[in-house]
């Protein structure tokens, strides 16, 4: 059953056809404010649902399944965004399609999401399941915008709580001298010291090659990042001596596998037996390098440039750090009488 509704707009009155179809009601715009013109939009409407044979592109798309929109998703994910954000987003598909199987996309639930969450739960940790649920929230919104559903279910659906504090892990400066003292592979000490001198990602890193490094200048240009903008970092001069000595027998500064990289570290870590040492990782190194400029004055706004942060409310995070920051401000604040 369909039915013609008036609606009052500030460019004048537009008429709207209200139905059912498929079990689920819509209402599509006539985009006239002509009611025979409507009329005819109304009677076309019921010939097409009494044949069951809807023509809007926005409806007949709502039959399409998680493989075939996941394989769309990820070609625009893959031309769009760094490389390891595309790997995230296809091993969070991949998760959910085992557990789903290949269903229609409109029948992707909020409850159907809140069963695979704790499914998940069940073999990696709330922090993992949290990150894969964003990745999924973000193909359904573009699932929204290319018209194949009409609302993002995950929307409705809430991320785990994580209990203890957020704030991020880094290592103080003793531990950071005690693990270089303990790494006696020179290769790989110098590695790290290019993390923990630029803050850079564990493939940002890795993706740099010579052509990038300007010593004379004391730049490096980071072109591979999470945003898919590149950044300028400069070079200290600690750094600079850790430059000067690497072999340019290859193209890239560092010739290791993220994987050999991440392993390779944790044993070193594992090695100084720190406190909470389970809790840090490569990542660590990141949280480290901006930490220690947070507390040494640096103002938020140039740790979020130099992190590549997109905005400076993601380099809050570390404002706990520096906890006169806010009176340091205030204190320039000087109306002279």
């Amino acid at each position: 059953m369909a039915a013609l509704r008036k609606y009052n707009r500030k460019g004048g009155v537009i008429y709207f056809v209200d139905f059912v179809y498929q079990g689920k009601r819509f209402r599509k715009s006539t985009k006239t404010s002509d009611r025979k013109l409507a009329e005819l939009f109304l009677k076309d409407i019921e010939v097409k649902i009494a044949r069951d044979n809807f023509g809007f592109d926005d409806l007949k798309s709502k039959q399409i399944r998680l493989s075939a929109f996941f394989e769309k998703y990820l070609q625009f994910s893959k031309a769009t965004k760094a490389y390891n954000t595309f790997e995230l987003d296809k091993h969070s598909q991949s998760k959910f399609r085992e557990y789903t199987g290949d269903i229609e996309l409109r029948k992707v639930s909020p409850q159907l999401i809140e069963e695979y969450k704790l499914y998940r739960l069940n073999h990696v940790k709330a922090t993992t399941v949290n990150i894969e649920f964003r990745h999924l929230k973000a193909a359904f919104e573009k699932a929204v915008t290319w018209k194949h559903i009409q609302e993002n279910p995950f929307k409705q659906v809430k991320q785990f709580k994580i209990k203890g504090n957020n704030f991020p892990k880094y290592l103080t400066k003793q531990q950071v001298q005690s693990l270089l003292n303990v790494i006696p592979d020179e290769d790989f000490r110098n590695l790290i010291q290019f993390y923990l001198y630029t803050g850079c990602r564990r493939q940002e890193t890795l993706n740099v090659k010579w052509q990038d490094v300007d010593l004379k200048s004391r730049k490096i240009q980071i072109h591979e990042t999470k945003s898919g903008k590149s950044r300028i970092v400069p070079i200290n001069s600690r750094l600079l001596k850790v430059l000067e000595k690497l072999p340019r027998q290859n193209e890239h500064l560092f010739s290791y596998t993220k994987w050999h990289v991440t392993h390779k570290f944790k044993e070193y870590l594992n090695a100084l037996e720190i406190p909470n040492g389970s809790s840090l990782s490569l990542h660590s190194l990141r949280h480290t390098f901006a930490s220690h400029l947070v507390m040494e004055g640096v103002d938020l706004y140039t740790v979020a440039k130099l992190l590549g942060h997109s905005s400076v409310a993601v380099t809050q995070m570390y404002a706990h750090l520096a906890p006169n920051y806010l009176q340091v401000s205030i204190d320039r604040l000087d109306f002279k009488e």
